[in-house]
């Protein structure tokens, strides 16, 4: 049995108390609402992970509290996190993870699996597509961070290390006062593939899409569509549908069993720093209006 803070701002953190109440192998021991009542949590109960909820700001303090506490976390958003506070996750041997991994989403975990299985051969061009209402928490925020991080992060896990990083960005307001935040990136693969994600903050509601396209076949999904996934060869098109289980519910109890040394982490700190990585590129290709090379080692996650 494995022992729970989840951590946060005040009345944010409902979800993540609710997800470990459903976990037979988990006990929530406390909530805190801010560092002070994690701190006094931390120094006076026994505690093996803290789940940290969304943070307006950076996760980092938060991070840093209960790392140096030598606890394990799971934080709500990867784009929270700052590079100080997963290397200090490593320097400690902290198994860390970021709850809003595509990696544990049904659709990409499956699209990743049947293209390392050799569904669509050699991949060839592949377009992502993440959309979001604008609002005024994500207004100025790093378009390419706060939503493109997790796309990032599974590209990379799915189809190899990123080379190369080019970014366009547009921002204006339209007719109706509207503030429209639009972004491609354009990732070239270790791999030789080509990706193209396209981020927004324009939408109505939450929307993703992909199109992955190789030599043998084709996979597709829209988020908007009742038939999850699509994968096509030829002109023969083969529709998956997914078991109903918990997200949420899924990443947790795969990361107690990494607590437990069970299972070795599907997310490790270096790809949370190699999408971070692929988001700073992004930032910096806007600002000079050039590709960035990026430099890379070891194996993707």
């Amino acid at each position: 049995m494995v022992k729970v803070v989840v951590a946060g701002e005040a009345g944010i953190s409902v979800k993540e108390s609710q997800a470990w109440l459903r976990i037979k192998e988990a006990e929530l021991v406390g909530v805190a609402d801010s560092l002070s009542s994690l701190r006094e949590i931390l120094q006076g109960t026994e505690v093996d992970i803290v789940d940290i909820g969304s943070i307006t700001d950076s996760a980092d303090p938060w991070v840093t509290l209960a790392a140096q506490a030598g606890k394990h976390i799971l934080c709500a958003d990867g784009s929270a996190l700052g590079r100080e506070g997963i290397s200090l996750c490593d320097q400690y041997e902290i198994v860390l993870q970021f709850a809003n991994t595509l990696r544990f989403a049904p659709e990409y975990e499956r699209a990743n699996e049947q293209i390392k299985n050799g569904a669509i051969g050699k991949a060839g061009v592949i377009r992502v597509r993440r959309g979001a209402p604008v609002s005024s928490k994500n207004a100025d925020n790093c378009i390419f961070q706060t939503l493109g991080m997790r796309e990032f992060d599974w590209l990379r896990w799915t189809f190899g290390e990123v080379e190369r990083v080019m970014a366009r960005e547009v921002t204006y307001k339209n007719e109706s006062g509207q503030i429209v935040h639009y972004a491609l990136v354009m990732l070239r693969m270790a791999s030789g593939a080509i990706a193209h994600v396209e981020l927004s903050w324009a939408e109505g509601a939450e929307h993703a899409s992909f199109e992955l396209t190789g030599d043998q076949g084709m996979i597709t999904h829209d988020s908007l569509e009742s038939t999850p996934i699509r994968w096509s060869r030829g002109e023969q098109f083969l529709s998956t549908t997914f078991p109903g289980m918990d997200q949420m519910q899924r990443q947790r109890e795969h990361f107690i069993r990494c607590v437990q040394q069970q299972e070795v982490p599907r997310l490790h700190s270096r790809d949370l720093l190699a999408a971070l990585n692929v988001a700073s590129a992004a930032r910096e290709s806007v600002s000079t209006g050039q590709p960035v090379k990026l430099m890379h080692g070891g194996d993707e996650g």
